[in-house]
């Protein structure tokens, strides 16, 4: 991508993360086309645990999974989903997406509070994905 990604509009950014994500939720996999859809940018690790606003911190979500979401946990959010809401949550993506963060933050420094969190988290969503 030629355009750092830090700069890109909210709208911008929503339509690149329905690129990355194949037009569907990474929670819940819901078409996020069709006419009921309400599209969102979720942040992987959340604003309120230091998450920055930028895309390899985020995922196109149905408003519904931003909002069941809350403040858990990647990792958390993907196992009570599969238990309780019987969903397969695209855990590949959201591993890519933690992967990515992880590589910005190597290259740019900085992001101090988070750095643990989403190596740990990157770890445990990749493993996610394999089962």
């Amino acid at each position: 991508m030629t355009r750092d990604t830090r700069q890109m509009s909210p709208a911008d950014r929503l339509e690149r993360l329905l690129e990355l994500g194949g037009g569907a939720c990474a929670w819940c996999g819901f078409d996020l086309s069709k006419p009921q859809a309400r599209p969102t940018r979720d942040h992987i690790v959340p604003k309120i645990k230091g998450g920055p606003t930028r895309l390899e911190n985020e995922v196109a979500s149905c408003g519904s999974c931003n909002a069941k979401r809350g403040h858990d946990s990647p990792s958390q959010f993907i196992e009570s989903s599969r238990r309780d809401r019987g969903l397969e949550p695209n855990a590949a993506l959201v591993a890519d997406q933690l992967d990515s963060l992880d590589a910005a933050i190597q290259r740019e420094g900085g992001m101090r509070k988070i750095r643990d969190y989403v190596t740990r988290e990157a770890k445990r969503v990749r493993a996610l994905a394999e089962d």
